[in-house]
């Protein structure tokens, strides 16, 4: 039976401490999971956000990581307790199987990071690291968390065919090679104070296993840890690469160089578990996972225009959003509003498991189609300036792009009542290639 819904569970079988270097900021932490529980759902997203460096399309970005969730509906059973890999898997081409165990294994590893504590990751190659590069080989990501001013390095490995021995080489040699030569040293405006190699052994086709090698923690209470400023180009870089599945790789390239404001701008949004969401959107992607007419997805199509019925499953908090669009107006202010942004609460994000749908710490959210969307509409978060009234020019980093007006009617379900009232809206949808 193909696996849709049930949680299913990885246990840290094998966890190796390496001696931390010398240095006042470097602190060591060991994993404070050694079993993470994750769903479908949960495992899509976040294979999704860690499949690629650079932003991209969400065009081509979701059938990716679609093809990878189809992978594992047939290739992992939904009975059972424990995650792991079907023996059927290993009729695929080499190059497939290659690309099923490094995508999954770097949703893994990211699950077992955030499982953790850590909320807001970016990739290691976004951020710039102080003085010359110790090594010509980088760890994966880079880890924040909430509370501690320094960040930690994480570095994916994965298996389906090695024995459990030579592979957990192969996981230590990640954190040797690949994370302890960055230790101490400045990534970004942080200090890199600890790190993992997260190793996901699938070669068992009934239990896979997590292997970890890790900084020891040291032996006198950490120094520094909540002293310094949060860890903001962390949390910058990981919303930026959020804009990038939700509204496409322009967007968040201009906003990446400080080219695009969202103030008048209008997103598709709905309600959902008691919190709004902006909805992201492909104009020329349908996601797999549509409903047929009847279900709740498809009364989006209905009431509103086709930007909506490319919806292509993934989702931003709106108050995360908010302060999200309101940071990329003040890069570097000592009172980012990323500073303070909200963080999911635990019942919330176990709610979301309930609707085929999975909500991360940070306020992403992959939505399934079981989810029921109430106040179904099109909002603008931040204002436009009364100043600055008129519609903003195209800027330079959008200039070789196109859009359309379009006009129609939307339903929109503002009161408590079962009344509510059309108004005609324009919309502009940008048109990539």
């Amino acid at each position: 039976m193909v696996w849709t819904a049930k949680s299913k569970a990885l246990e840290l079988t094998q966890i190796t401490g390496h001696p931390p270097p010398a240095h006042p900021k470097v602190h060591g932490r060991a994993p404070q999971k050694r079993t993470i529980t994750f769903t479908p759902a949960e495992l899509y997203g976040a294979m999704a956000r860690c499949s690629h460096l650079h932003v991209i399309n969400p065009s081509a970005a979701t059938p990716e990581a679609d093809t990878c969730r189809h992978l594992l509906h047939q290739y992992v059973d939904e009975a059972g307790d424990d995650f792991a890999i079907l023996e059927a898997a290993d009729n695929l081409k080499d190059f497939s199987k290659t690309h099923l165990a490094g995508v999954v294994g770097a949703g893994i590893s990211y699950l077992q990071m955030i499982r953790d504590g850590y909320i807001w990751f970016d990739h290691f190659e976004n951020l710039a690291v102080a003085g010359p590069a110790p090594t010509k080989k980088s760890p994966d990501f880079v880890f924040s968390r909430n509370g501690d001013d320094t960040v930690a390095l994480s570095e994916s490995k994965a298996t389906r065919g090695s024995s459990r021995k030579q592979f957990d080489g192969t996981v230590e040699r990640g954190y040797v090679d690949q994370v302890a030569p960055y230790l101490g040293m400045a990534i970004g405006s942080s200090v890199a104070s600890h790190g993992f190699s997260i190793g996901s052994w699938m070669t068992s086709a009934t239990r896979a296993e997590i292997l970890v090698h890790h900084t020891n923690p040291v032996s006198v209470p950490e120094k520094g840890a909540g002293d310094g400023l949060a860890p903001i180009d962390v949390r910058r870089g990981n919303y930026l690469n959020i804009l990038s599945l939700l509204l496409g790789p322009d967007i968040s390239r201009a906003a990446r160089g400080g080219e695009w404001s969202a103030r008048g701008v209008r997103f598709a949004t709905a309600r959902w578990l008691g919190h709004d969401w902006i909805l992201g959107s492909s104009p020329l992607y349908r996601p797999f996972a549509l409903p047929e007419k009847g279900m709740p997805w498809a009364a989006i199509a209905e009431e509103l225009p086709f930007f909506f019925s490319g919806f292509h499953g993934f989702a931003l908090e709106w108050e995360v959003a908010r302060c999200v669009f309101l940071a990329l107006e003040t890069p570097g202010s000592r009172a980012d509003p990323l500073s303070s942004i909200p963080i999911m609460g635990d019942r919330l994000i176990s709610n979301a498991s309930n609707f085929d749908s999975a909500i991360f710490p940070d306020g992403f959210a992959v939505i399934g189609r079981d989810a029921n969307f109430e106040k179904v509409s099109t909002r603008t978060p931040l204002t436009q300036e009364p100043e600055a009234a008129e519609a903003p020019e195209i800027n330079d980093a959008l200039k070789t792009e196109t859009f359309m007006l379009s006009g129609y009617k939307v339903s929109v379900f503002e009161s408590e009542s079962d009344e509510h009232e059309d108004r005609l809206e324009v919309e502009k949808t940008w048109l990539t290639e």
